[in-house]
């Protein structure tokens, strides 16, 4: 009884990490380089699958509802291997407080496969493959290790420029069985990164009446603070239930953006529920 305890608590702290790291997952259109949802003491394996409600693509007001695909795998004490839907990350480093490694995001094209009428009739951004690194630090806030506190930061670059993200999260059980978890966090960008994704040139131009037939060239910084907030709920000792949802807001250049305030919106929602499988 005591070790079907101990493996069961095992298994509701790796469903903590899966559960809101579901909300990157869910982003293949988009594909935010975040991954700041993750627990490197437990040592447990997942693998899990859902559905989500995503922006169509960054700046939309129309989402899409697409599938959520997480895995982990561990090695070598606290090493993993794990993909969040378009990203991957290898951490490196055998430590109960830090990660650090190498990490790679497919980022899908911007085309003519979107709701909007003008968006669509912009010029196509190819899609890419943005790699970087990633360093992290998880604290223990109790004997429970299920209650904890993550700082994250990782950059990642391709050719359509460089961005990253510095988060923070708080996971607190309310339960033998339920783990909340509440965190946010900045995202930014270079100048050459926000032009891609946010920026009007060339034969764009005339697609948007209100530049008086100039070009909107947006400066790099940091495009966007986020929110977020999950549960996990254990229903069985190998099967938990995740459920999350992330508010992102667009600021600066980027929600100035005739793509954002003209056909889009600045508040970003995503959210979603998987079916997570844990093992040993």
């Amino acid at each position: 009884m005591q070790m079907n305890q101990v493996n069961q608590e095992n298994l509701s702290k790796l469903a903590v990490s899966g559960g809101l790291a579901l909300l990157l997952s869910a982003l293949p259109g988009v594909a935010f380089s975040q991954a700041a949802f993750f627990d490197p003491e437990e040592g447990v394996n997942i693998a899990a699958l859902g559905v989500a409600s995503a922006p169509d693509y960054l700046g939309s007001d129309d989402t899409e509802v697409v599938p959520a695909l997480i895995a982990r795998y561990y090695f070598s004490g606290k090493r993993y291997a794990q993909l969040l839907g378009p990203q991957f990350s290898f951490n490196l480093i055998n430590d109960p407080v830090w990660q650090f490694g190498p990490q790679a995001l497919y980022r899908k094209k911007r085309g003519d496969d979107i709701d909007d009428p003008i968006v669509k009739n912009m010029r196509p951004i190819d899609s890419t493959v943005e790699g970087g690194v990633f360093v992290a630090a998880v604290w223990k806030l109790e004997g429970d290790p299920r209650h904890r506190f993550s700082v994250r930061a990782d950059i990642e670059t391709g050719s359509n420029g460089r961005e990253g993200t510095l988060t923070v999260n708080y996971f607190r059980p309310l339960s033998q069985t339920i783990v909340m978890n509440l965190g946010g966090g900045i995202g930014y960008a270079n100048d050459e990164w926000t032009r891609t994704y946010f920026g009007v040139s060339g034969t764009d131009v005339a697609l948007f009446p209100s530049l008086g037939g100039n070009e909107y060239e947006p400066k790099g910084g940091v495009n966007d603070y986020r929110v977020n907030f999950g549960i996990v709920a254990q229903i069985k000792p190998q099967w938990q239930l995740l459920a999350g949802a992330r508010f992102q807001k667009l600021r600066g250049d980027a929600s100035d953006s005739p793509i954002v305030s003209e056909r889009g919106d600045k508040n970003q929602w995503t959210y979603g529920a998987a079916l997570g499988y844990v093992w040993q």
